[in-house]
């Protein structure tokens, strides 16, 4: 057994076998990486320590030199780093092997077992631990070239996903709920996704939910939560019921596909929701379709579109800063901000509306003109001063899609 690398020791002397084996089962396996080198330096056939030499200078270009103990009250082990062109050291720094990466002590480590311990089975804790991504595929190559040549079986506990991906699904067991075996490489690239996007919490909320919400941002999730609640409608239990959803990070409805892809694979039965902005009215659903995954889209330009209702806007100005401040806005948003039809029916359906980003173009020249210091984020709060009649029905009949979803109607 191989425990994860925890660090190496500026000097260690030379453990017996049992005290070796105490410090492996401690965690603490780079306390005798030394050890290790010098049992494989010291074996009568020298191939291995050829090997292991030729193996580093593969992957990291450095050169190992013999360790050294007699007449020391320490192992001394040393690198050169480079290649020498010629006989002797070519002017090249020696180093001692502390002062290398966790990357270059990792390696030494995995393969000093391979060479100085031979068993029929080996099992690897965390092998690909302080290992760069580039590294990764190359190691996990290099151990299985010498498990095969030393007839081997390696056993391996990881997370990373070079190795998930580079292994073939029927050999990978996963632990998740209950071991099983993978069968098919949809099942293998679903587990790496899950390992490369999925957080803990995500993990936790998959178990205790029906369905994920995928929003272009937290403003998105407020100004819902909102209208759901002056809406009394269904969907508020879910906003306000440990919520599961995934920030989109703007515009990246892909990101949605793949994070709804990983979380299959820890709960295969649950559903998702992705609302998108009217602006990403021309990506194909088809790039953002997946199993399971309904695609809504907000008929209006952005979700901000829909606090614009003359009304709504006096109260919540009004609220703020009085009725000066609020005829103030009235009177802009009449005659410079909106055009007259959209100001006099401001539910209707409106091409203006559609296509004028209200977060950017509109709200914050409004809120300039009534001084009224409000974050994007907080736009929510705009949405409290609504009635239920002031509400677009385009926001009910999203309501609705995700009620329906996570099994909120009756």
């Amino acid at each position: 057994h191989v425990p994860p690398f925890s660090g190496i020791g500026v000097e260690e002397t030379r453990y017996d076998h049992p005290y070796q084996d105490l410090l492996i089962g401690q965690g603490k396996p780079g306390d005798i990486l030394r050890n290790l080198l010098l049992e494989v330096y010291q074996k009568e056939d020298k191939s291995d320590w050829d090997d292991l030499c030729s193996r580093v200078g593969e992957i990291f270009g450095y050169q190992l030199l013999p360790p050294e103990y007699e007449g020391r009250p320490f192992i001394n082990c040393e690198y050169i780093r480079g290649i020498p062109q010629r006989r002797g050291k070519d002017g090249l720094p020696i180093l001692d092997i502390s002062s290398a990466g966790s990357g270059f002590h990792q390696v030494l480590l995995l393969l000093g077992f391979f060479y100085a311990r031979p068993a029929t089975i080996l099992l690897l804790d965390e092998p690909d631990a302080h290992l760069h991504v580039i590294l990764q595929r190359q190691i996990y190559n290099q151990l299985q070239n010498i498990a095969s040549e030393r007839k081997c079986q390696l056993i391996i506990a990881t997370h990373s996903e070079i190795i998930i991906e580079d292994t073939s699904p029927d050999r990978i067991l996963s632990f998740y709920r209950q071991p099983h075996l993978l069968i098919a490489d949809t099942e293998r690239d679903q587990v790496r996704e899950a390992l490369k996007r999925l957080t803990a919490m995500d993990i936790l909320l998959a178990e205790l939910s029906n369905g994920v919400l995928y929003l272009e941002g937290e403003t998105d999730f407020n100004l819902l939560r909102t209208w759901a609640k002056i809406l009394h409608h269904p969907a508020h239990h879910f906003f306000v019921e440990t919520p599961f959803w995934h920030n989109n990070q703007g515009s990246h409805p892909r990101e949605a596909r793949a994070h709804f892809f990983a979380l299959r694979a820890i709960k295969p039965s649950i559903l998702g929701y992705l609302l998108l902005d009217g602006d990403d009215r021309n990506l194909p659903d088809r790039e953002v379709t997946a199993e399971g995954l309904t695609i809504g889209r907000w008929t209006r330009y952005e979700a901000e579109n829909y606090l614009i209702h003359p009304s709504t806007l006096f109260r919540f100005v009004e609220a703020q800063n009085g009725p000066l401040f609020a005829s103030a806005g009235d009177t802009f948003l009449r005659d410079e901000l909106l055009p007259g039809e959209v100001y006099r029916n401001p539910l209707d359906k409106h091409e203006y509306l559609n296509n004028t980003p209200a977060s950017k173009a509109i709200l914050p020249r409004f809120f300039q003109k009534t001084q009224v210091d409000l974050k994007k984020n907080e736009y929510y709060r705009v949405a409290e001063q609504m009635r239920p009649e002031e509400s677009a029905t385009d926001v009910k009949v999203k309501l609705d899609e995700i009620a329906r979803v996570f099994g909120l109607l009756d």
